[in-house]
């Protein structure tokens, strides 16, 4: 024997023995042994035990870390109840997953003829309530858009199109979900044409708890500079006390309380991008 095969043979048996050592390291040293929780958030609503989420993701202990379907496992725990959010699922080596979760919030209240879904931001339907009344601490109330009524149960996602997500805009603008409840009393979508484009778009019309009514025009287009743009004006809203009124008369805190924000981009948008925008108000 040549002393090139010679080589050659010596080369692929240590290509083969490592390969051997790398799978049994693999299906060993690196075997599934420990799944823990680690919850990022309060879960008051989820009333499983650790153990019980870790038995529901099923896991394949004693087979390689490497090769788990993390997926699958995501998607059977966050089957055991509505409000499971599992963020991610770690690798710690050798041997340990740690499954990070979260608890979905109610942001969202959707009322049909017959109840109201309950959902997260996401649109995750987390419960149904029969009799739901908007108050400053719990979901804001959407009106305005059409979905199936029947069929729908806490787990699956509800199915609008075009939905506009005013909750994440407003996170954006630093504003946490209860301040949004606190402030919103109801959120409408309403589609209005547009003579000066020629086209329908969608004005979000949020009430307050305050009494005001606030516009987004084309609330699809720049929604979170518009949103900022009247928390602005909100914030700044009773100095106008006092001050003349374009249509006659003078604000008054009675005005100021029943009054409209209307916020509205540029039509020009070679000269104007998303986040120019301005306002009117009301009386």
């Amino acid at each position: 024997m040549s002393k090139k095969i010679k080589k050659i043979l010596i080369s692929l048996s240590s290509v083969v023995l490592l390969a051997a050592i790398l799978v049994t390291l693999a299906f060993t040293v690196f075997s599934l042994k420990t799944v823990k929780i680690d919850w990022r958030t309060s879960h008051a609503n989820v009333t499983l035990s650790d153990q019980q989420l870790i038995d529901g993701g099923q896991f394949s202990f004693g087979s390689s870390v490497f090769f788990h379907s993390k997926k699958g496992y995501q998607e059977k725990i966050e089957s055991l109840s509505p409000y499971l959010d599992v963020v991610n699922i770690e690798t710690v080596f050798p041997s340990t997953f740690v499954i990070h979760l979260a608890q979905r919030q109610e942001v969202y209240a959707f009322s049909s003829s017959q109840q109201t879904l309950i959902c997260d931001q996401n649109l995750r339907i987390l419960r149904l309530e029969q009799d739901f009344s908007s108050t400053q601490d719990n979901a804001m109330l959407v009106q305005g858009l059409s979905f199936e009524e029947s069929s729908y149960q806490p787990g699956q996602y509800l199915k609008i199109e075009n939905f506009i997500d005013v909750y994440s805009s407003l996170f954006e603008c630093n504003r946490t979900l209860s301040q949004q409840q606190a402030l919103i009393k109801s959120i409408q979508f309403v589609q209005e044409y547009d003579q000066n484009i020629k086209e329908t778009q969608t004005t979000a019309v949020l009430q307050l708890f305050g009494g005001q009514s606030v516009q987004i025009k084309n609330a699809s287009y720049g929604l979170k500079y518009k949103l900022d743009m009247f928390l602005q004006v909100y914030s700044n809203l009773y100095s106008l006390i006092g001050q003349e009124i374009a249509s006659g008369g003078v604000w008054t805190k009675e005005i100021l309380d029943g009054c409209t924000i209307i916020v509205n981009n540029y039509y020009n948008f070679s000269e104007h991008n998303e986040s120019e925008c301005y306002f009117n108000i009301v009386p």
